[in-house]
Parts: C-alpha cells; sequence; structure tokens
C-alpha cells in the first residue's frame, strides 16, 4: 500500500506539473500574443512582467507540484544517510525553484544566484538516489525489488551525467553581451 501511495503522489506532481505547463502557455499566449516556446525562454517569463499576479492558476499548480514533489520524498520509507540528504537536496531545489519562478527578473543577482544553485541540486540530487538505490538493491528481498533499484540507479545516473555536461560544457554557455553606444560625451557605455 506505502509503494502505492507513494507511485500516486509522485504521479500528481507530474501531472500537477504538466497542468502548470499548459495553463501557463495558455495563459502566456493570452497576455502577449505569442506563443511560449520551451527551448528559447526561461520558465519566469510565464509570469512576465509582474510577479504572481499575471499567472496565478499556473503559479499555483506548480507549488502544488513541488508541495506533492516534497511530500514523495518525506513519505519515502527508507532512512539512511543517502535518503537524509535526498530529502534535505529535493526540499531545497523544489524552494529555489519556485522562487526563481516568481522573482522578478529585475533581480539579476539573484536570479544568478538561484539559477546556480539549481544547476549544482539539479545534479546532486540524483547522484544521492543513484546512492540511495544502490544501497537498497543490496537490501532487497525479492527479484522486483532489485530489478526497481537498478532502474532508479541507470536513470540517476544517466541524470547526474546529462546535467553534469550541461554545466560543465563551455559550447553550451550563452554569451551575453551588452550593446555599446557612445554618449553625448564621447563615452562608451
Amino acid at each position: 500500500m506505502h509503494g502505492a501511495l507513494l507511485l500516486a503522489i509522485f504521479a500528481l506532481a507530474i501531472f500537477l506539473f504538466a497542468l502548470f505547463n499548459v495553463v501557463s502557455r495558455i495563459f502566456y499566449k493570452r497576455r502577449h500574443g505569442d506563443k511560449y516556446h520551451f527551448y528559447q525562454m526561461f520558465p519566469y517569463e510565464f509570469n512576465y512582467p509582474s510577479v504572481f499576479k499575471e499567472n496565478p492558476y499556473g503559479n499555483f499548480l506548480f507549488a502544488f507540484a513541488g508541495i506533492a514533489i516534497i511530500v514523495f520524498y518525506i513519505l519515502n520509507p527508507y532512512s539512511s544517510i543517502y535518503r537524509i540528504m535526498s530529502l534535505i537536496a529535493a526540499i531545497v531545489f523544489t524552494m529555489v525553484v519556485i522562487c526563481m519562478l516568481m522573482m522578478p527578473l529585475c533581480y539579476l543577482k539573484t536570479h544568478m544566484v538561484l539559477s546556480c544553485s539549481a544547476m549544482v541540486l539539479a545534479m546532486v540530487l540524483p547522484l544521492f538516489n543513484l546512492f540511495l538505490a544502490l544501497e537498497q538493491k543490496n537490501l532487497a528481498t525479492n527479484q522486483t525489488q532489485e530489478v526497481l533499484c537498478i532502474i532508479s540507479m541507470v536513470i540517476s545516473a544517466i541524470l547526474s551525467i546529462v546535467m553534469l555536461i550541461l554545466i560543465l560544457n563551455p559550447r553550451l554557455t550563452f554569451k551575453i553581451y551588452l550593446n555599446k553606444t557612445i554618449d553625448s560625451e564621447g563615452n562608451e557605455v
């Protein structure tokens, strides 16, 4: 029963996140008259130009999805150092992503700190889950549990490697350059 409850909570979190995406895209198109492109835009642009009031339903759905993920990690029955570290990383990651979504762009330094924290936590969380699955594989009592642990280890390892590549690959960094102009006194600004 406990496994079914965990699966239901995880499925609810995925469903709420997908619903957040659909609702936010609808509000974005209605507000700006343009389609939101996931690969060309940042998630905080769902709320642009204000913080919360332009997309309240989407923001509530996103917050509820984050709460469902936190509940999923809290109800996980395994207790070990890896579970505790996964729980802490998941809670902090969820709060960082929610803050990043709600934060207006005018706070650029805060966005940069939150983005860096989110990238690091997005790589660390699957690593903790990998070690937790390895530990649980050694404690598995039947074949099904062992197979699920191996699947979890493979998925966690792939996610960690992908995040590491995304973080460290210099070709994937954005080079943001400001436009240079000359003011009335001849100074470059």
